[in-house]
């Protein structure tokens, strides 16, 4: 039998491989007949073609032939190999159909062609759609090579000034030339010089700016806000009134309410006499009488905490009370009152008020009327000493500030260009020359957020000179400035807390330097 084949999927049909056999064998048969056949005939055909030899030749032939190797087989021998192979081609025949082939037939059950053919068309499609993603990417290499043959050579910026910081104590006393810093050049501006001719007019009518006559106008809204509504702020308004050219309204409204709210007598000799006290103490004028309020209760923990020197080891205030009396004291001077409510209203309306140190205190106190202060400004604004000035100011009463502002706005045309600025003989440099020579001068650069490389041509010049410069960023092209010598009512409530706590710890905001 022949041996089994175990090689897998790839063997051939058995069926198929006995044919072939049977095939190969036969062909061999008649080509073996066939070379007989042609070989008798070849011979025949020769040796009728020869020609007639002598007898020399045909010795020589004949020791020739005798020569030659036999013949590798005789026709009947032939015969019998014919016959042997056809018997070992029946046996292989038969050898054949013995052989078992369930195991391939089972095996070939397995081999699903459609599902091949699935998976062939599949793949066909996926190598095409991967096809046209290529092709896409190809074109956009293709477009961006074209983009990038036409981007223009990248040509670096020319190298900017870079300085190190070189961190110093402001001036005490600083004299402040502001620089403002646009795109295109810079404007600069000596405020204490700009404001001085101003300043030196309005000392000269100072008295005109206080008040005269006061309504209630300009204040009724502040009022209502804090006592409740336009009665109580018509009904407070007299005894108010005549605290206008020395104490903050708001202030003095807050502690009108305190009172009366306590049922402690709100006239304006007590509210003048808090007035004073918050002065020297430097406290608000609503807790000066919340102060007083609780000590006509017999409580002095806010009247001791208002204490100026905030040194319990030696304090200027004291207060106590024992045997119905209430014994007082602010520094040397002591008093020993009743201990009533009345008689303790007295020592602060009195005898505390009545102290040199706190009438001199409120003698000196003007607060002016900001209406009257503007108006004057605003003539100022357009008289002719300030047509040489790079600027235009308007005066402006804001609710919430104590002073009048000055809106400093540049005119067209003023300032220097950054061209300009690099000559010597420039008003920039001879500035800056100038405020070298001052001890106390410093070059304030104000810089608007798109101007920082025209800052840094201006520094670098202004390092050169050896100026004391600093720098901030502004947020437009205009300026502000306090006409601080004049304190205004500032016709708002301040904001809550502020002075209400004097032992509060407050933290200072950072101190200016130069750089």
């Amino acid at each position: 039998m022949a041996k089994r084949n175990n090689g897998g999927d790839s063997e051939l049909n058995l069926d198929s491989l006995m044919d072939a056999v049977t095939n190969v064998v036969g062909v061999l048969m008649i080509v073996f007949v066939m070379m007989s056949l042609n070989t008798a005939r070849m011979l025949q055909k020769i040796l009728s073609d020869l020609p007639p030899v002598t007898k020399e030749q045909h010795e020589q032939i004949v020791k020739k032939v005798e020569q030659l190797p036999p013949p590798i087989a005789t026709p009947e021998k032939l015969e019998e190999q014919k016959k042997q192979a056809q018997q070992e081609l029946k046996k292989a025949v038969e050898q054949l159909q013995t052989v078992d082939t369930s195991e391939m037939q089972a095996r070939m059950k397995f081999m699903d062609l459609d599902s091949f053919r699935k998976k062939l068309e599949e793949a066909k499609k996926e190598k095409e759609k991967q096809k046209a993603e290529t092709e896409k990417l190809l074109a956009e290499v293709e477009r961006l090579k074209a983009l990038l043959d036409e981007t223009p050579i990248f040509k670096p910026d020319p190298p900017t000034y870079v300085r190190l910081p070189n961190p110093r104590p402001f001036p005490k006393n600083p004299n402040e030339v502001r620089i403002l810093v646009a795109k295109q050049g810079v404007l600069f501006l000596n405020e204490k010089e700009f404001i001085k001719p101003v300043i030196d007019g309005l000392e000269k009518i100072r008295s005109q700016f206080e008040y005269k006559e006061v309504k209630i106008d300009p204040f009724a809204k502040m009022l209502e806000g804090i006592l409740g509504s336009p009665q109580a702020a018509a009904a407070a308004w007299p005894e108010l009134a005549p605290l206008v050219n020395t104490y903050q309204l708001d202030q003095a409204a807050l502690a009108y309410k305190a009172l009366a709210d306590a049922k402690v007598p709100a006239t304006r000799q007590v509210l003048s006499a808090i007035g004073s006290i918050s002065l020297v103490t430097r406290a608000a004028m609503p807790d000066v009488a919340a102060a007083i309020i609780d000590a006509t209760k017999g409580d002095f923990a806010k009247w001791i905490a208002l204490d100026p020197t905030r040194d319990p080891a030696n304090p200027r205030i004291k207060a106590a009370a024992a045997g119905g009396k209430a014994t007082l004291s602010w520094g040397a001077k002591t008093v020993e009152v009743k201990f009533t409510p009345k008689d303790i209203l007295d020592y602060f309306v009195k005898d505390l008020a009545g102290m040199d140190a706190f009438k001199n205190a409120a003698k000196d106190k003007v607060i002016y009327d900001a209406f009257k202060l503007a108006a004057t400004l605003e003539r100022a604004a357009i008289s002719p000493m300030m047509s040489t000035s790079s600027y235009t100011f308007k005066p402006e009463v804001k609710p919430g500030t104590v002073y009048v502002q000055l809106l400093l706005t540049p005119k067209p045309g003023g300032g220097e260009t950054r061209e300009q600025i690099r000559a010597e003989t420039s008003a920039y440099q001879r500035t800056l020359r100038q405020l070298k020579l001052d001890p106390n001068g410093v070059a304030v650069f104000q810089v608007m957020s798109d101007a920082f490389d025209t800052y840094l041509e201006a520094r670098k010049i202004a390092d050169q000179i050896g100026v004391a410069a600093t720098w901030e960023f502004l947020a437009k092209l205009e300026l502000t400035s306090n006409v601080t010598n004049y304190e205004v009512q500032r016709f708002a409530r301040a904001p809550t807390g502020r002075g209400s706590n004097p032992n509060a710890v407050r933290i200072a905001g950072p101190k200016r330097a130069l750089d």
